[in-house]
């Protein structure tokens, strides 16, 4: 379960991005690639699905999307113009989508709320550079590190710890005591 890639664009543009690969033999992508799916990312995420996260499976990784728009105001008049903010994360297949949906909502809210319009629309990726320690700070729990590679046990959530270990086991009892 980990968290590759986390990447918000605007305009075909990336405006911040963080990867956590450990090796960089790891890559999902090369930058062609990346480039291809960021256009069809954009191209799916402005025309059909809104602001809904949605996913799509690509081999062993998941790569989720979600979107919201920005207003954005006109010189010289007094009109806007609506234009989608993405964000895509590359996950492992096995990654808790739950946690990395929500954790890429608040990001993505938080981003829109910490910058003026101007400064996304003008695309000043020095601007955003201090945002990475915010997303680390949000995908925390996402992020595997080599000390996790390290350790022979799984890493468990609370909802496994609660169920008593059950399926951590080599034997489990399956709530079953004694001889029968």
């Amino acid at each position: 379960m980990a968290l590759l890639e986390a990447a918000i664009f605007f305009q075909d543009d990336i405006l911040i991005e963080s990867k956590y690969y450990l090796h960089d033999y790891d890559l999902v992508f090369d930058e062609t690639q990346k480039k291809t799916v960021i256009d069809a990312i954009t191209n799916l995420a402005s025309s059909a699905f809104g602001d809904n996260i949605q996913n799509f499976a690509m081999g062993d990784h998941v790569v989720f999307l979600t979107s919201n728009v920005i207003e954005i105001p006109q010189k010289g008049t007094d009109s806007k113009i609506s234009a989608p903010i993405i964000m895509y994360c590359i996950a492992e297949k096995d990654t808790n989508k739950k946690l990395l949906t929500e954790s890429m909502k608040t990001a993505l809210f938080q981003f829109v709320n910490r910058y003026s319009f101007y400064d996304i629309s003008s695309k000043n990726k020095d601007k955003f550079k201090d945002f990475t320690s915010r997303f680390e700070k949000i995908f925390k729990g996402l992020i595997k590190t080599e000390e996790e590679m390290s350790r022979p046990e799984r890493n468990l959530d609370k909802k496994q710890i609660n169920r008593g270990s059950y399926g951590n086991t080599p034997n489990p009892t399956y709530g079953f005591h004694g001889k029968f």
